[in-house]
């Protein structure tokens, strides 16, 4: 099994980050888009339930695969593990445990984020590159993914510092 871990500071709060970080919907607006791995173009609920343990997530990416994950740890602005349920259209099949912590420090929030992974399919020159080369693609989905995560709640709580000034 693969195991990659990723940190970035952001100039916000924990509440801040929490509330993109936990909408599924606005995973496209901060995933990275120049990695080896597919990128997700649209992200939706699969369950009614849109907040808490439970909660079903199903992401379409540019490949066409659809990967649906399972909320299993929602600690509001603390905590967030997701875990892959299944894939539809992908040439392996993984299993994936993504988890999300955020600290405060300061002015800022530490997020970090980590990945367990592993290939769940036979032996194939497609599952031999990942399981080689796996670490590496995630490192850099996760980083870009991250700085890109880092921009955008920068963004927007500096838009909100502002309307908040002139109200």
């Amino acid at each position: 099994m693969g195991h990659v871990t990723c940190t970035e500071q952001v100039k916000a709060t924990p509440e801040q980050v929490w509330a993109i970080l936990s909408d599924v919907t606005r995973l496209p607006d901060w995933a990275y888009t120049e990695g080896r791995f597919p990128h997700p173009i649209e992200a939706k609920f699969g369950s009614e339930q849109q907040a808490g343990a439970g909660v079903i997530w199903v992401g379409v990416s540019t490949d066409g695969q659809t990967a649906t994950q399972k909320i299993t740890v929602w600690e509001p602005c603390q905590k967030l593990v997701y875990e892959l349920q299944e894939v539809n259209n992908a040439p392996l099949e993984m299993a994936q445990i993504n988890t999300f912590d955020l600290e405060a420090i300061d002015d800022c929030t530490k997020v970090t984020w980590s990945v367990d992974w592993s290939v769940k399919s036979g032996f194939s020159l497609n599952s031999l590159l990942i399981r080689f080369t796996g670490d590496g693609a995630f490192e850099e989905m996760m980083i870009g993914s991250l700085v890109n995560l880092k921009r955008l709640v920068e963004q927007e709580s500096a838009g909100q510092a502002s309307n908040g000034n002139h109200e």
